[in-house]
């Protein structure tokens, strides 16, 4: 069984050779899913035997196959499960990120396909808040939005107030919160 953060810190490289193949996805998706057991998505029987497609698994109770990729940020992914693991190594490594027309040209494929899987890949980044900031976290507000005709300065208009906390460990940043409020 592989553990769940195998690529945490891993260079692009190592990262590549490890996913080399639609195969090699797969069994690394199936591995994560059901790491802690399988229950069935449909209705929550924990007994399973091989379903019909590579690494799927099959319902003893519904018969239902579940694909690793089934309610993923991979599901019904229009183009190879491996260009699809790239794309996100690539979204989650570069610290400038990268936008949906350099993926289009780099992994050829159409700009509303990157667009698309792109926007999947943030939701599934999006953080849990489960994890509490320490040590010390400096917090600000700020508006969000372009200057408006007839508005000056801070003054709100159209804009949206946030809060931001912001965890300073050494080296640098850590973790950030970031949430849309009423009033500041």
């Amino acid at each position: 069984m592989r553990r769940k953060n195998q690529f945490k810190g891993v260079n692009s490289i190592k990262f590549h050779s490890a996913i080399s193949s639609d195969e090699a996805c797969l069994a690394y998706l199936a591995d994560l899913k059901w790491n802690d057991g399988y229950s069935c998505h449909k209705c929550g029987h924990d007994k399973f035997y091989k379903g019909f497609k590579p690494h799927s698994r099959r319902c003893m109770k519904c018969k239902y196959d579940e694909s690793p990729t089934a309610n993923t940020m991979f599901d019904k992914c229009k183009f190879s499960i491996q260009v699809a693991f790239h794309i996100a190594f690539k979204i989650s490594t570069k610290k400038k990120g990268m936008s949906s027309m350099e993926l289009s040209e780099e992994f050829e494929l159409r700009q509303k396909t990157c667009w698309e899987f792109k926007w999947k890949i943030q939701q599934a980044m999006q953080s849990s808040c489960n994890y509490p900031l320490n040590g010390t976290v400096h917090v600000d507000e700020f508006y969000i939005g372009g200057e408006e005709e007839g508005k000056r300065g801070r003054s709100k208009g159209k804009k949206k107030l946030v809060v931001v906390a912001l965890e300073i460990v050494e080296g640098g940043v850590g973790r950030a919160y970031a949430k849309v409020i009423q009033d500041a």
